[in-house]
């Protein structure tokens, strides 16, 4: 019998692993569902920068604090030393995979972000499912940002320190706090927003207290126990913030790059450029709002289910200020919401199922009296009605399942519209960036000294250096080249005399700007005598002033001006794919048409952008165009 009960014993506890292990390979398999809508191809106008940066930093074993590729601004601090550790390793992954492997890299960073929050977010309580779909909600937020950037890396390390710290504070692994250590060391190599994994810290200590204090353990004899590691940790960890390339100087960058331009001469159209504007005055708005309705909801289902706790408001607090203050902080709000959601929803949960098992069970208490009442002395061994349970099941069943599609469908809406704005994919757009122009240059480079919009300064460094250095890039670091480029893409009065400071004989430009519009500049140039087109694909667009050094260059690669409104119509298409308006996109088509004097095609392409946007300014315009026909 001991034999036979050790062995049912030890089955049962196989089967235990076995369910564990299958729940565990559902979960992965879940994560990894999710993580599938959110490749997107590469468009970040600074991967070129990153790439050039990162290749100095692995062949030269220099990181190179002073600029060297914008030549208007060699030898100033550029602030690159904050970052490198993120540029070395982008490069690494970019030599050994191309830009497929830098598309896994940032696939496998995701997955990992999003596996980190749910279990920190399951020693906190949450249910499985509604974890995971808590994590789908913000998915789309997090998408508009999923681009080799630095910040990609600390989207990571927010994921990895409120993984730690939950491990601390609800989890049976203590010694995990001090990994925050080699965590700090690293995240202030990659990228100056450091600082908020000490808010963390606080967020998390301050709760345990105020949860010591109402479980009457505020005692010296239990703080001690783990009180000392945490703030330890902290301190060593703050030390090490000035192990990196600019010292203790660098402490307070994020505070500076919140204020950017603050104070200076910098441009309010770099501001905006940054993403760094107030969120209501930005497209970004949406989903702040969408934020907003989603955490009030949540919140006053956690309070039905008792589950509102002091670390997710801070969380929350923290989630929306920054994104108020930054509209870039907006892709970040997941990482401080869902794992919140998910316990408050939990608890809801919880709480309705509960009432409706006592009431259940009231009701089958009094139903099986009625019929012991009633019933004959052989019935009465009878147990409660079986239908009760299965209501009840289905009744569980339904609330669970109301909450899980609540959550579904605003992740599927949230990530819809994020997935027009953004090409998915992997590798490398060839919507934005221009192999071809850049291989042109190689092969029959311009005399003197390139202007180039800012956009696609990133890439030209990446291609072209040290051959050609740039004028600028998206960095645009220094204030008053940036002005100097807006002088000159907007055509002003001066922008010729500007041409002539910097010595520059060729413009490498894009049409149109980031919103869609026709920059004022390639209008001057189309129309100026004393320029030549000598490239274009649709992507890009080359002009040489005609000057002594380059009369030669222009006779040899003139391209007649006509071809401009086409590569304008091609460049419109191309914005398409890159999150811009598709009425802005289609308003420039069809005005180049006209230019071109196709009305036939200027209508045909204005009838399907009607039908596809509803726009009603199209509309109108669709039907003067065909009374005027």
């Amino acid at each position: 019998m001991t034999d036979q009960s050790s062995l049912n014993h030890q089955t049962g506890e196989r089967r235990r692993v076995l369910s564990l292990d299958r729940q565990k390979l559902i979960v992965l398999l879940l994560l990894f569902i999710i993580t599938v809508p959110m490749l997107t191809k590469i468009f970040t106008s600074d991967f070129g920068t990153h790439l050039a940066v990162g290749r100095e930093i692995v062949q030269n074993r220099h990181i190179p604090i002073k600029e060297i590729w914008n030549y208007p601004s060699l030898g100033m601090s550029n602030g690159i030393g904050g970052e490198w550790g993120f540029m070395a390793t982008l490069y690494l992954v970019y030599s050994a995979g191309g830009e497929y492997g830098v598309s896994i890299m940032i696939w496998a960073i995701v997955l990992s972000i999003f596996l980190l929050l749910y279990k920190a977010t399951i020693l906190r309580g949450g249910h499985p499912l509604l974890t995971i779909l808590s994590i789908f909600a913000f998915s789309g937020f997090l998408r508009i940002r999923v681009q080799p950037r630095p910040e990609i890396f600390t989207y990571l390390f927010i994921a990895l320190t409120i993984y730690l710290l939950s491990e601390y504070y609800f989890g049976q692994r203590k010694k995990a706090v001090w990994l925050f250590l080699p965590l700090i060391l690293v995240w202030a190599n990659c990228h100056p927003t450091y600082l908020i994994a000490f808010g963390l810290c606080g967020a998390f200590f301050v709760d345990a207290l105020m949860r010591a204090v109402r479980r009457r353990e505020f005692r010296w004899e239990k703080l001690k126990e783990w009180v000392f590691p945490p703030i330890f940790a902290g301190v060593f960890g703050l030390i090490l913030c000035g192990l990196n390339p600019h010292g203790y100087g660098w402490l307070f960058a994020p505070l500076h790059l919140i204020s950017r331009g603050a104070g200076t001469s910098a441009s309010d159209v770099l501001i905006s450029i940054s993403e760094l504007l107030p969120v209501n005055v930005t497209g970004m708005y949406i989903y702040y709002k969408a934020a907003a309705g989603f955490a009030l909801v949540s919140l006053a289902l956690g309070l039905v289910g008792r589950r509102v706790y002091l670390l997710d408001l801070i969380l929350f607090s923290i989630a929306f200020k920054g994104s108020w203050s930054s509209a870039r902080a907006v892709s970040m709000m997941g990482l401080f919401l869902s794992s919140g959601a998910a316990i408050q929803l939990t608890g809801f949960a919880s709480v309705v199922n509960e009432w409706l098992e006592k009431r259940l069970t009231s009701e089958a208490k009094a139903e099986t009296k009625a019929k012991k009442e009633k019933a004959k002395p052989r019935e009465l061994v009878k147990g409660p009605d079986s239908s009760h349970v299965s209501g009840s099941s289905w009744r569980e069943s339904s609330v669970f399942g109301a909450i899980a599609l609540a959550l579904a469908l605003f992740g599927a809406t949230t990530l819809s519209f994020s997935m027009r704005q953004i090409e998915y994919g992997v590798g490398i757009t060839k919507h934005k960036f221009s192999f071809q122009a850049v291989e042109f240059l190689r092969k029959n480079p311009v005399p003197g000294r390139m202007i180039n919009f800012f956009d696609i300064g990133g890439f030209l460094d990446w291609q072209l250096y040290p051959g050609e250095f740039t004028f600028i890039d998206g960095r645009a670091f220094d204030n008053k080249v940036f002005d100097d480029h807006q002088k000159i893409m907007s055509a002003s009065a001066e922008w010729e005399l500007i041409v002539e400071k910097y010595d520059a004989t060729y413009m490498v430009l894009k049409s149109l700007s980031s919103s869609g519009e026709i920059l004022p500049i390639i209008q001057a140039l189309a129309a100026h005598p004393n320029w030549a087109l000598v490239f274009t694909d649709g992507i890009f667009i080359v002009f040489v002033r005609n000057v002594p050094e380059t009369s030669e260059y222009i006779k040899k690669h003139w391209i007649d001006k006509g071809v401009i409104p086409k590569h304008i119509i091609d460049e419109a298409f191309h914005c398409g794919f890159l999150g811009v308006s598709p009425v802005r996109t289609c308003h420039t088509q069809v005005s180049m048409y006209l230019v071109m004097g196709r009305r036939n095609k200027a209508i045909e392409v204005l009838g399907k952008c009607v039908e596809e946007t509803g726009n009603q300014f199209l509309m109108e315009w669709l039907i003067k165009l065909k009374q005027l026909k």
